[in-house]
C-alpha cells in the first residue's frame, strides 16, 4: 500500500511540474518571526531569501544568482497566491513564487543597529539570466499564456516587513532589497 501511494504523490507532483504552475493557497496564517518560502514549477528556478540583522556593525547580504539555458517561449505558466493565504501574521515575509523556466528571484533585509557609516545599494545583488529562445525560425515568436494572481484577502492584517515575488513566463528577473540602520 506504502509503495502505491509513493507512486500516486510523484506521479501527481510530475503533473504539477509539467504544466507549470505554483499555487500557494491558505497557508502561512498566523506567521510569528522569520517565514521565508520558495516555490517553483517549471525549470531552471534559482531563488534566495536572506536576512542579516547585526548588533554594533553593518549588516551585509550578497546574492548571486547566474543563469543559462535555452527554454521554450511557448510554454504556459501561472503563479498564484490565493485564498487568506499569510493573513494576520506579524514579523519578516519573504516570498518567491515562479511558474516557468529560468526565472531569478532574491528577498533581502539588512538591519543594523548602532553601526558606523554605511552605504545602503543594489550593488550586493547581482543576477545574470542569459536565456536563449527557442524558436522554430527565428522570426516568429509564439509566447504562451501567461498568469500571476494574487488574492484580494491574501496578507490583509498582516505586520512588519512583507516581500513578495511572484513571476511566471520565462527569463524574469526580480528583486526586493530593504536596508534599515537604527542609530
Amino acid at each position: 500500500m506504502r509503495h502505491f501511494l509513493l507512486i500516486v504523490a510523484l506521479l501527481g507532483s510530475a503533473t504539477a511540474l509539467a504544466d507549470n504552475t505554483a499555487v500557494i493557497n491558505g497557508s502561512g496564517k498566523q506567521y510569528e518571526g522569520v517565514l521565508s518560502i520558495n516555490q517553483a514549477a517549471g525549470n531552471q528556478q534559482q531563488m534566495s531569501n536572506s536576512r542579516a540583522i547585526v548588533l554594533g556593525g553593518q549588516a551585509t547580504t550578497a546574492n548571486i544568482q547566474k543563469l543559462d539555458g535555452n527554454v521554450d517561449p511557448s510554454l504556459n505558466a501561472k503563479a498564484a497566491i490565493l485564498g487568506t493565504s499569510f493573513t494576520n501574521g506579524n514579523g519578516v515575509l519573504g516570498i518567491n513564487q515562479s511558474a516557468g523556466a529560468n526565472n531569478q528571484s532574491i528577498n533581502a533585509v539588512r538591519i543594523s543597529l548602532n553601526p558606523g557609516p554605511q552605504s545602503i545599494d543594489d550593488s550586493v545583488l547581482l543576477q545574470q539570466n542569459t536565456t536563449t529562445l527557442a524558436s522554430d525560425s527565428g522570426s516568429t515568436s509564439t509566447t504562451g499564456s501567461r498568469q500571476v494572481v494574487t488574492s484580494d484577502q491574501a496578507f490583509t492584517g498582516s505586520r512588519g516587513v512583507i516581500q513578495v515575488n511572484q513571476s511566471a513566463g520565462v527569463g524574469n528577473r526580480v528583486a526586493n532589497t530593504l536596508g534599515i540602520t537604527i542609530k
